[in-house]
């Protein structure tokens, strides 16, 4: 069902609901009011036929043993006051009826048995009666009288209301229908537009968008849905990043575990196959071991790498100690590193961390800073505080790295000057795991670089309280 459909009979069921129940309300308080003020004329006019009927019985003693007397008194009162009764004696035995029914003796039974003063209803046709049932008595002698009133002029009218009011509902639903039928088409017209957008988003066309304009909540939900459809197209470019980047890893990899297993394979067939010279013995055996060495600290960062997806992976921050950080990050370095490394501001000071992973990190640096052969042969790693952050800074004066490799250098593999790298034990891994390790801390790294000038890298870590 089209939504200018489904608006057009929601508000018609609303509107039929409230008009029916208003109608409802009205007529029938209206009718209630009715029958209330005649049943209270009509319970009048029974109390006044009781007296009536004591008068007689006072005149005439033997009143309840003398079936003309009671018939003729019966007939008599029916002609005056124009309603029905009923005479029965103590035992409940008709002394007349004239209730003006067929079948009368049921209902004025019905009607003794709901007791004095209360009144009951009777249906003949499409006739209707209150009926009152009181006992008359008169020194120890009691007598039944039944009076019936016709009220079927007032449902008459009720009726007349209700079949009325449906002809005019019947009317107003038709004219009500087309007008709001029209306006929902109108409406609706701008959610076509959104669905043929949506339909050319889905097919392909990331480019697509509605160019609605407005303030109404139509415009608002186009304008929404261009936010969206921009959000589509750059997740579309990211995916495809993504699934470039994996075909660089997988190849990368692939090279990175070929060059070496290649040179190993020949080493190792050549000490199987012949007798070779101790020195060529040896100068093989060296290779493959510390070959193999490099491709098992290559996959231990794999592994590494792996297990720090930030997408999947949430650390428990703790308090870090800036001194105890900085003295651990030494202690990991090579101890015969011709590098000095000047440390500043972490004398003192806690930052929320994982204390082995920002280790980590600070040693992935400061490696890096290592490699780039700093013109003064120092590393500077610099700790200020930023109101509630510090930002840590490692400095190098080194080779320094060209603009455009920046947005590449945290890509694992990758390698500014691979054949430098790999001579210095390189594996193209160290600042891809320092940008995970830093994005599990809810930060970044941040690099400014100039060919021949050096690199800085910057990162802020939260104050850890008290």
């Amino acid at each position: 069902m089209k939504l200018a459909a489904k608006l057009t009979f929601a508000i018609l069921l609303l509107l039929a609901l409230l008009l029916n129940l208003g109608a409802a309300w009205l007529i029938g308080s209206g009718f209630s009011a009715q029958l209330r003020a005649a049943a209270q004329q009509n319970a009048a006019a029974h109390r006044a036929e009781c007296y009536q009927l004591q008068k007689e019985m006072i005149e005439n003693p033997d009143l309840e043993t003398q079936s003309p007397l009671v018939t003729r008194y019966g007939q008599q009162r029916i002609a005056q006051t124009g309603e029905g009764l009923a005479i029965l004696s103590e035992e409940g035995a008709f002394l007349y009826s004239g209730i003006g029914m067929v079948n009368g003796w049921q209902p004025v039974l019905r009607a003794v048995d709901a007791g004095a003063d209360e009144m009951t209803y009777a249906k003949e046709g499409a006739n209707i009666w209150q009926l009152f049932a009181s006992p008359v008595q008169w020194q120890g002698r009691t007598l039944w009288l039944v009076s019936s009133c016709d009220v079927s002029e007032v449902f008459r009218l009720r009726n007349q209301q209700l079949a009325g009011f449906a002809r005019l509902e019947v009317l107003a639903f038709a004219g009500v229908a087309l007008v709001v039928w029209a306006v929902s088409r109108r409406l609706t017209r701008p959610l076509k537009a959104l669905e043929e957008s949506a339909r050319a988003i889905a097919a392909g066309s990331y480019d697509r968008r509605t160019g609605m304009t407005g303030t109404d909540e139509v415009a608002s939900l186009a304008a929404s849905f261009d936010v969206m459809a921009e959000a589509v197209e750059q997740r579309a470019r990211q995916l495809d990043l993504a699934v470039h980047q994996r075909e660089d890893f997988v190849s990368a990899f692939t090279h990175e575990l070929k060059t070496p297993m290649t040179s190993m394979l020949g080493y190792a067939d050549l000490l199987r196959s012949a007798e070779v010279k101790p020195e060529l013995r040896q100068r093989a055996a060296n290779y493959i071991y510390h070959e193999t060495k490099r491709l098992e600290a290559l996959s231990a960062k794999l592994m590494t790498f792996m297990t720090l997806d930030p997408e999947h992976k949430t650390l428990e921050l703790r308090p870090v100690s800036l001194a105890a950080l900085a003295e651990k990050t030494a202690r990991a370095l090579p101890a015969e590193c011709p590098i000095r490394l000047c440390w500043q501001g972490f004398e003192t000071g806690c930052v929320l961390g994982d204390e082995e992973l920002l280790t980590a990190l600070l040693e992935n640096l400061i490696s890096n800073g290592m490699r780039a052969e700093p013109k003064d042969g120092r590393i500077h790693i610099a700790a200020c505080w930023e109101g509630s952050q510090m930002e840590i800074t490692v400095r190098d004066r080194g080779r320094g790295i060209p603009q455009t490799e920046l947005e590449r250098i945290t890509e694992p593999f990758y390698m500014v000057d691979k054949s430098r790298a790999r001579a210095q034990n390189g594996s193209g891994f160290g600042l891809a795991l320092c940008d995970r390790i830093a994005r599990l801390h809810g930060t970044r790294l941040e690099f400014e670089s100039q060919p021949g000038e050096g690199t800085t890298v910057r990162f802020t870590l939260k104050e850890a309280a008290g």
